[in-house]
């Protein structure tokens, strides 16, 4: 209660007026508490400096120093202070005097308890509006505070992406404290990612522990800044004196990084090597040429440190000499032979495994294939949304695949789902494919790792395109099915086993007893025991 008022000191040399003030106002009905009076200015100037007060209230003639002078002093002292002027003298030349100094208010002699308790409540009004603007302007500079790490990021995301130069560059770099000269200096861009991206949870660890191994390197922070890019990649912005040591060095540092995160567990790392510039303007460049080695490293299926400039010459110049892999596909589907779709899929593969190529040179020849495929699926009247999920948008899914294998994985169930249509369309493709989940699901529910992701792999269908079937065709979801059977195998042993709790988990799949006992209780609503005991044979 004490904290949310606001504290009063009264200087007048008449004690009398003083004590009478003092004793006769409800000083915490009024939100205020009184905190000292004083019987001249020098005194309470000495005060306010020590503690400055929200509001006081003086006299104008006094001795050693009369009031209009405690107002000014207190303007420097105390600027938050709120002065009150209250004299005995109705003189115009003092209320303009007050009036300069911006006194709150000016009080003329004598005044009614009633006129100082309103005097009062405007003086409130005015403090709680103040007291809320720096509320609110102290949860702004906290807020600010906290986002500042996010909105760093933002910036260097502009910076390698060349959004952002000029003026505004250098007033950014300056306004988040970055140690990065502006000129004068070569810039160089590393880009490091995984070569097998979990999920969830799992790589937003795998993401701070690689970049929490690569900033506690010897030497890091004075030339090096480390951030994320957009798509979740660690990017290494390192600068120096001239470009040639510059790239030389950073060969160095991209083994180096290579050899902490193998020796941290994190060793499916691919690291990708841009050029070194001599304009922070053009740091883009050097990002495109990292991010490029990175690509082409993955698709390719390599880890550790890929350069840009050791990609080698361009395929572009033997593009009209490169098989019509999509024409071949084609015509292999037309044909319902499946031998020959892989076998030109595999063709394709390996020379993209094989030679040194530009990144839109391969993304063309991807999209050729698939619009190849997509006309032969007009040529055999087959809708297009019995092969795609629903709402897809393959052409961009497939450009968003890291690695030839995943390519290879993709285009083979496109392979499966549109000879499995073509051969029997009496048979509902999605319901052959929900049978054969549930199948899956009844033979390998005890395999712990068993996932959507794995069974959708081993059907080649997307996670998508099984989660909606599902629920189409069995009216549960790939965790509801799984559980059921889960539950009801261990039921099962239950009733016809001897076997602990946890030993009857593990053989359906539970790595948890403890998750198992959960969600046998949730489904069963018994707990395991319980469900022993209560299906045990009777004793004659």
């Amino acid at each position: 209660m004490q904290n949310s008022l606001y504290s009063f000191v009264l200087v007048d040399d008449e004690s009398e007026i003083r004590d009478g003030i003092r004793d006769t106002i409800a000083w915490e009905e009024l939100g205020f508490r009184f905190a000292g009076a004083y019987a001249n200015g020098s005194e309470a100037l000495e005060a306010a400096e020590r503690n400055p007060p929200d509001v006081l209230m003086t006299d104008i003639n006094m001795p050693f120093m009369n009031g209009l002078a405690l107002s000014e002093r207190l303007a420097s002292v105390a600027p938050a202070t709120k002065v009150i002027i209250i004299s005995g003298y109705d003189d115009f030349e003092y209320a303009q005097k007050a009036l300069k100094l911006q006194v709150f208010d000016y009080v003329v002699k004598p005044i009614t308890p009633g006129e100082f308790k309103a005097a009062l409540a405007r003086l409130k009004a005015l403090l709680d509006e103040e007291r809320l603007a720096r509320q609110d302007e102290e949860r702004i500079r906290s807020q600010l505070a906290e986002s500042l790490p996010h909105i760093k990021e933002r910036f260097l995301n502009k910076l390698i992406a060349g959004k952002i130069k000029g003026a505004a560059l250098a007033e950014r770099v300056g306004y988040f404290n970055l140690p990065l000269p502006l000129s004068g200096a070569a810039y160089q861009c590393l880009a490091v990612d995984f070569a097998q991206r979990r999920s969830g949870e799992e790589f937003d660890i795998e993401i701070l522990s690689e970049r929490n191994v690569l900033e506690a390197q010897p030497g890091q922070g004075h030339n090096r800044i480390f951030f994320q890019d957009a798509e979740d990649r660690l990017v290494v912005l390192s600068w120096g004196t001239q470009a040639a040591s510059l790239y030389r060095e950073g060969l160095r540092a991209a083994e180096a990084m290579r050899r902490d995160l193998l020796s941290a567990g994190l060793g499916d790392t691919v690291i990708g090597v841009g050029e070194a510039v001599i304009e922070l303007e053009s740091l883009s460049q050097s990002y495109a040429d990292a991010l490029r080695a990175l690509q082409i490293a993955l698709l390719k299926g390599r880890t550790g440190v890929n350069a840009y400039r050791e990609l080698g010459s361009r395929v572009g110049s033997d593009r009209h000499s490169r098989p019509l892999w999509g024409k071949a596909i084609a015509s292999a589907l037309k044909l319902s032979n499946i031998d020959d779709c892989r076998r030109h899929l595999n063709d394709m593969t390996e020379f993209f495994k094989s030679s040194d190529f530009e990144l839109p040179e391969y993304h063309d020849s991807l999209r050729l294939v698939l619009a190849a495929i997509v006309q032969s699926l007009d040529d055999l009247d087959i809708p297009v949304r019995e092969v795609f999920a629903s709402g897809g948008e393959p052409f961009a899914e497939l450009q968003q695949l890291k690695s030839l294998e995943e390519v290879g994985s993709w285009l083979n169930g496109l392979f499966d789902r549109v000879l499995a249509y073509a051969g029997a369309r009496q048979e509902n493709f999605a319901a052959a494919k929900v049978r054969e989940a549930l199948d899956y699901l009844e033979s390998h529910y005890a395999d712990p790792e068993l996932s959507m992701q794995s069974l959708c792999k081993e059907l080649y269908i997307s996670t998508s395109y099984l989660s909606a079937n599902l629920k189409r065709y069995n009216d549960r979801s790939f965790v509801e099915q799984l559980t059921d059977i889960r539950i009801g195998k261990a039921k099962e042993l239950l009733r016809s086993t001897a076997l602990k709790t946890y030993e009857i988990a593990e053989r359906v799949g539970y790595r948890d007893p403890h998750y198992f006992s959960l969600s046998f209780r949730k489904l069963a609503a018994m707990t395991p025991t319980e469900y022993r005991n209560r299906h045990e044979p009777q004793q004659p």
